[in-house]
């Protein structure tokens, strides 16, 4: 073991919380470190976020390759060289690390490679891949230290016929039949891509739902339109039991409302069911760390049960997303300032979890912020809700691809936006405008009033706004 060397602030875990709360830190003044065991970036860039999305746009020039007749264009014998859309994606994932890793230098922060486990609530022991160890101690922590992905109890990972989300990017050849339990994002974006690629995919899901988290109408029209596709589903429905033979998975599985009983056999399945947090083996408890869950349980400022030490990002119970993770780490850096008499150009405000924005990537995207229209009954409110349907969109018209609407979900005795909800085209570019507006209280008559610029897919949102008032001119 080297001697101990002495930091202000070590952050543990170098995802888009991580190395963002790193960044902070060491722009606030602290010298800082990062302890990372893989890649800089986390999952999230590495596995996750950056990656899958590369995978999809190349699923996308695909089905807009095969719709080049409709636009009076010739594209004959379009294919696929699968290994080179892996490899795409692992190049996007590559090129992404290193700037990380470059703003790591830019900004004078020791990143440190393995893995901790604290000695003492001021003291870590870092091991690196070679077994060597370093102790280090610091004023301050940052856990950032993640998740993983679950599996289900009686159907393990393998890497080959049952795969988690990161096996599911690095396939050498596409499965002829894939099953994928879970129809939360990461399940209905593989659904997208496998299906773009030549599976026969089927989409097991526990809840009524696609995306079950999601508005339920704006789940039904992706049930529709991915029906078209023929990407079959089984909605309601519970894996009771699983058999991995030598070349199949066979999966039993049960109706939830008529409790009939299926079996199906597919080459390979994917599982998205979850996550769990990466608590285990860091020694939290043994300083007097609380968990809930297996999660951290902070306060409002991301601090833990032991003053000193933080934690963010998807090993806390807030919404597991990267830039949720990011604006916390942000967070708790310009806390750890001001408890240091550093106040000074400090202006962001606590985190408002009500307007978080989630998007998926599928083929039509899916994005929303606030309150779904049943959590807002539920809740209480008398609503006004307005739609806008792409159909009546020149821009989408223009482009070949109507699916989807734009749904604002308001009070009506104040024109508060409780809710927006936006499937079809760049509808994960879209929301950003709904959120900033939820987030600034601005009435739906200021959205509808506000001019948007023609034709753009993102007259849609104006519209909605202006038919929650019942003044929409374009439907």
């Amino acid at each position: 073991m080297t001697n101990a060397s002495k930091f202000q602030v070590i952050v543990i875990g170098g995802g888009p919380g991580g190395y963002v709360a790193a960044i902070r830190a060491a722009q606030l003044g602290f010298e800082t470190a990062v302890v990372e065991k893989e890649r800089l970036g986390g999952v999230c860039l590495n596995w996750g976020c950056i990656p899958t999305k590369a995978l999809l746009e190349s699923a996308h020039v695909l089905e807009h390759l095969k719709k080049a007749a409709s636009f009076g264009l010739k594209a004959e014998n379009v294919g696929i060289e699968f290994e080179k859309v892996i490899q795409r994606s692992r190049s996007v994932a590559d090129q992404m690390a290193k700037g990380v890793e470059f703003l790591m230098k830019k900004n004078k922060i020791t990143v440190l490679p393995g893995t901790a486990s604290f000695l003492d609530p001021h003291t870590i022991e870092v091991k690196n891949e070679k077994g060597e160890t370093s102790s280090y101690t610091s004023d301050h922590y940052i856990l950032a230290v993640g998740a993983k992905n679950k599996a289900l109890p009686f159907l393990p990972f393998d890497g080959e016929k049952v795969l988690s989300a990161k096996e599911a990017m690095i396939q050498k050849q596409v499965p002829k039949t894939l099953a994928i339990i879970g129809a939360g994002a990461i399940g209905v974006e593989f659904a997208d891509f496998y299906q773009s690629m030549g599976s026969k995919v089927t989409i097991i899901e526990f809840q009524d739902h696609l995306l079950p988290n999601e508005d339920a109408e704006i789940s039904s029209i992706l049930e529709r339109s991915y029906k078209k596709r023929e990407i079959e589903q089984y909605l309601s429905y519970a894996v009771e039991s699983a058999v991995v033979n030598s070349d199949s998975v066979e999966l039993t599985l049960q109706d939830r409302k008529s409790a009939k009983k299926e079996k199906l056999t597919f080459e390979k399945v994917i599982v998205g069911v979850g996550i769990s947090a990466n608590t285990s083996s860091i020694g939290l408890e043994q300083i007097g760390i609380k968990l809930k869950n297996g999660f951290i349980e902070v306060d409002s400022k991301y601090r833990t049960s032991v003053d000193h030490i933080y934690s963010i990002g998807d090993c806390i119970p807030t919404p597991s997303l990267a830039h949720v993770a990011s604006a916390e780490g942000i967070r708790a850096a310009e806390d750890i300032s001001i408890r240091n008499g550093n106040p000074h150009k400090l202006s962001i405000h606590p985190l408002n979890y009500d307007y978080i924005p989630g998007c998926t990537y599928c083929h039509p995207e899916v994005a929303s912020v606030g309150l779904t229209e049943a959590k807002a009954l539920a809740a209480g409110y008398q609503l006004k809700i307005g739609k806008f349907p792409f159909t009546a969109s020149g821009r989408a018209q223009a482009q070949g691809d109507t699916t989807g609407m734009v749904k604002i979900i308001s009070d009506e005795k104040h024109g508060e936006i409780l809710g927006a909800h936006i499937i079809g085209s760049g509808a994960t570019e879209l929301i950003a405008e709904l959120t900033l507006g939820a987030n600034m209280e601005i009435t739906v008559k200021e959205l509808a009033s506000t001019i948007h610029a023609h034709p753009t897919i993102s007259e849609g949102v104006m519209e909605a706004a202006a038919a929650v008032l019942g003044e929409a001119v374009n439907i």
